[in-house]
C-alpha cells in the first residue's frame, strides 16, 4: 500500500459519498428531513408537559411519515453493488501492484445486470438467515463475503455460481475472516470518536455563528465528515480483505500478480 494510500482513501471516500449524498438529496425533495425535524421538535416539547396521551398522539401523528422514499429504496438496491465491485477491483489492483484509479469504482456499471443480480441474491440469502437469528445472519455475511472479489476476477461467472463458490471457499475460513475484521475494531472505535468530535464541532461553530443548521444541512455535514474520517480505515481493511481473498483461494498465497486459479466445487 506504500505510495498508494492517496488513491485508496480518495476511492473509498468517493464510494461513500456516492451512496450517501443521492439519498440525502432525494429525501430532501421528498420532505423527509423537514418531517423528522418537526417530529423531533414536537417530541422534545412533550417533556415540558409529559403525558402518555400526548406521546400516543405524537406517535399517531407521525406514524408512516418517517421513512425513506421508494426512490431511495430503488437506489440502494441498484447502485451499491456496481460501486462495490469497482472498489473491489481497486483493492485487488493495489494488492497486485497494478494501476489503480479512483474512477475505477464506476467500472462495475459496465456489468450492471450481472453484479446487481448477484448482489440481490446475496442480500436475500443474508436477510433470510437473519430472520432466524442475528448470529446466522452474520455467518451468512461472512459466507458470501468473497462474492465481489470473485466477480472482479471472473467476468463470465454467473451470479449463482459466484455465491456458491464464495460459500465453498469460506467453509473453513469464516472464523479467520471474523478475526481479521476484529483486528480493526480499535481503528473503527477511534474513527467513531473523531467523527463525533468533528461533527459536533462543526455544528457548534454554526450555532455560535448564529446559524441553526437544518436537518438537511446536518445530514450533509455528517455524510462528508463520515466519508473523510472513515475512509482511511476502510481503505486499509479493503486491501487486507483482498489479501485474505488470495490466501483463501490461491494455491500459492505469495503470488498476487494474477487472478487465482479456482478449484472445483
Amino acid at each position: 500500500m506504500k505510495g498508494r494510500m492517496g488513491v485508496l482513501i480518495f476511492s473509498v471516500a468517493l464510494f461513500m459519498l456516492c451512496i450517501q449524498l443521492p439519498v440525502i438529496f432525494v429525501e430532501q425533495i421528498s420532505g423527509l428531513w423537514d418531517v423528522m425535524e418537526k417530529a423531533m421538535a414536537d417530541y422534545m416539547a412533550l417533556f415540558s408537559n409529559f403525558s402518555y396521551a400526548g406521546l400516543n398522539d405524537w406517535a399517531q401523528a407521525y406514524s408512516g411519515k418517517i421513512g425513506f422514499s421508494f426512490a431511495s429504496f430503488v437506489f440502494m438496491l441498484l447502485v451499491p453493488g456496481p460501486l462495490t465491485l469497482g472498489l473491489s477491483r481497486i483493492w485487488l489492483n493495489v494488492l497486485r501492484g497494478k494501476e489503480a484509479y479512483a474512477d475505477m469504482i464506476f467500472s462495475g456499471f459496465s456489468e450492471f445486470i450481472r453484479v446487481v443480480s448477484m448482489d440481490t441474491f446475496r442480500r436475500i440469502l443474508m436477510i433470510l438467515w437473519a430472520i432466524l437469528l442475528i448470529i446466522p445472519g452474520i455467518i451468512a455475511w461472512y459466507r458470501y463475503s468473497q462474492a465481489f472479489f470473485l466477480v472482479a476476477d471472473n467476468p463470465k461467472m454467473g451470479p449463482f455460481e459466484t455465491i456458491a463458490l464464495s460459500k465453498h471457499y469460506m467453509e473453513q475460513n469464516k472464523a479467520p475472516r471474523f478475526l481479521l475484521d476484529l483486528s480493526f475494531i480499535g481503528w473503527f472505535a477511534l474513527s467513531v470518536v473523531v467523527f463525533y468530535a468533528i461533527d459536533g464541532g462543526v455544528t457548534a461553530v454554526l450555532l455560535s455563528a448564529g446559524a441553526e443548521p437544518s436537518a438537511f444541512v446536518q445530514m450533509l455535514v455528517s455524510a462528508i465528515v463520515n466519508s473523510v474520517v472513515f475512509a482511511p480505515v476502510f481503505a486499509y481493511r479493503g486491501v487486507a480483505s483482498a489479501d485474505f481473498y488470495h490466501r483463501v483461494i490461491c494455491r500459492d498465497p505469495g503470488s498476487f500478480r494474477d487472478p487465482p486459479a479456482l478449484t472445483s466445487l
